[in-house]
């Protein structure tokens, strides 16, 4: 395996129409980055995977931050460790699938269970090299004397580990994958290693967590994967996008899919309500309150505030509508770049970022179960429907379409300014996966510090482009809890949520990143029993 310098550890009710964006200087001039861009050291360390085919990047020659702006982060270290660039790769896995697919946004369910298999495979190996922490399925059975815990070889475990996971999940970048693993001196070919070897650990732990993954509830290995297991049918049957025929909806206030493009929704991953948890006691642990009943007098002011924000939609809202919408990313993936950007500013060696990431990604996943499960028992309809229903052959004020600004049009006519994904609103899953993330990293780094940016170039937009913004727009997050409110608000500002899912899903979402955390530090400290 490689040789990696090891860095040194530096110390280190919102109101609707109201805008969370702070306006800042620009930055130097710099190369162009892209939101998930990464740079390494060199092809011969890649961190990340050339798929053909897909939006993933060739390998560049030098090293930058990960950050919106494109701007390094203050003590950040010159190389990334391997377990960021595992992250990275797993990223690209994850795009590459669902962009060959045709599909602008992936399930966020199936992507934050991927993101915590490999990182919980990292962790298991890395921690086989630790002198406190335990793994999660050997516990430190398999610990290594302190003569063989050195950089080398907790690379060459983590590696194999994060290959063989990411092989499980994505075969058909075999070829990549593959190459990654060479890339950092490691033979794929490799199946039966030396016992006690950095591979045979890395191998040994990341099959004991697969397997145990496989039986979890989500389906990976049915026909297709991840196929619904619990028989969810939608009350409602399926609506043309644009032009609702509210003679044909059986029940308004519960979850109709929407016919887009030709194609009709059908409910992503219900399984994952009931599948097996991490740090949650039970899927359905923590909750949010039941969405208003329809008709209702709640329900009737939550309708007119989303009508109010449409009808004066700014270029901010519409910045962070669109920024938020992470269909570059996928969530959970805007929660890897806040790990990335933290492991960089605070100059993290792959001690600490296999058990951040291993942390954050465990919360990603049950954030992903708890708002699942929610979900499922609500079934609440999305504005998309609903608000077109309730206004039906009545004058409202709106935004009317791309480039139309605000219009006068019949109530069934409303439309969402963002794409509407398949699965019900209540609650929202962006402001559980931000709360959960903010939360852990909060109590991970000690700080709610963030410091992270993004400057939104004027006519960037892909709902208007051209158009909007007019001038650049800066998206700034002093803090985590500051980014995890901007990415909830974004849903209602983009027309796909209520204000009743997002607030309480963000607490719900602290209150998940809490339990991970105490759950994640006693592996850490290996007090875990």
């Amino acid at each position: 395996m490689q040789t990696q310098t090891q860095p040194q550890t530096v110390r280190s009710r919102h109101p609707a129409k109201e805008s969370t964006v702070t306006h800042r200087p620009a930055a130097p001039a710099r190369t162009p980055l892209t939101r998930r861009r990464v740079l390494t050291t060199s092809a011969a360390a890649a961190g990340a995977l050339a798929l053909s085919g897909t939006a993933a990047r060739a390998v560049p020659t030098s090293f930058e931050a990960e950050t919106r702006t494109g701007r390094r982060a203050p003590g950040a270290v010159t190389d990334p460790s391997v377990v960021v660039r595992w992250n990275q790769a797993a990223m690209d896995a994850i795009l590459g699938r669902y962009h060959a697919a045709g599909n602008r946004f992936g399930p966020a369910t199936v992507n934050a269970r991927a993101l915590a298999i490999v990182h919980n495979a990292i962790y298991d190996a890395w921690a086989c090299y630790d002198r406190h922490a335990v793994g999660t399925r050997f516990g430190g059975s398999l610990r290594r004397p302190r003569a063989e815990r050195t950089l080398d070889n907790k690379n060459e475990a983590i590696s194999y580990a994060a290959h063989l996971a990411l092989l499980d999940l994505y075969p058909e970048y075999k070829v990549a994958i593959d190459s990654m693993l060479r890339s950092l001196g490691g033979d794929p070919e490799l199946t039966e290693p030396r016992p006690y070897s950095p591979a045979w650990i890395g191998l040994r732990t990341a099959r004991a967590v697969l397997e145990y993954r496989h039986a979890d509830g989500a389906n990976q290995l049915g026909t297709p994967a991840y196929t619904d297991t619990t028989g969810y049918q939608p009350r409602n049957s399926p609506q043309t996008a644009g032009a609702l025929d509210p003679a044909t909806i059986t029940d308004p206030a519960h979850w109709t899919p929407l016919i887009v493009n030709g194609r009709t929704q059908k409910y992503l991953t219900p399984q994952f309500a009931v599948m097996q948890p991490f740090a949650l006691s039970r899927p359905d642990q923590f909750t949010v309150p039941a969405p208003p009943a329809y008709p209702s007098v709640r329900m009737t002011a939550a309708i007119e505030e989303l009508l109010d924000i449409s009808a004066d939609l700014t270029d901010e809202h519409k910045a962070i509508a669109e920024f938020w919408l992470n269909d570059d990313v996928t969530p959970p993936g805007a929660q890897q770049m806040w790990g990335r950007y933290v492991s960089a500013r605070d100059g993290h060696g792959v001690d600490e970022d296999a058990r951040l990431f291993f942390g954050l990604n465990m919360a990603e996943c049950d954030a992903a179960i708890g708002s699942w499960a929610v979900k499922r028992s609500y079934d609440f309809a999305r504005p998309s429907t609903l608000v077109p229903y309730d206004r039906r052959g009545q004058q409202i004020r709106a935004w009317g379409g791309p480039g139309q600004g605000t219009v006068t049009m019949d109530g069934v006519n409303w439309q969402a300014y963002v794409a509407v994904p398949p699965f019900p609103a209540t609650v929202s899953g962006h402001s559980t996966f931000s709360g959960a993330a903010a939360e852990f990293l909060r109590r991970f780094t000690g700080s709610d510090s963030f410091g992270d940016s993004y400057r939104f170039k004027a006519g960037a937009s892909t709902v208007e482009p051209g158009l909007t913004p007019r001038t650049d727009v800066v998206l700034h997050w002093p803090t985590f809890s500051e980014a995890a409110h901007q990415a909830g608000i974004s849903r209602v500002y983009g027309g796909m949520h209520w204000s009743f899912d997002n607030e309480p899903g963000i607490e719900m979402g602290h209150r998940i990143g809490k339990v991970v955390h105490r759950q994640a530090e006693r592996y850490f400290t290996g007090s875990h029993r």
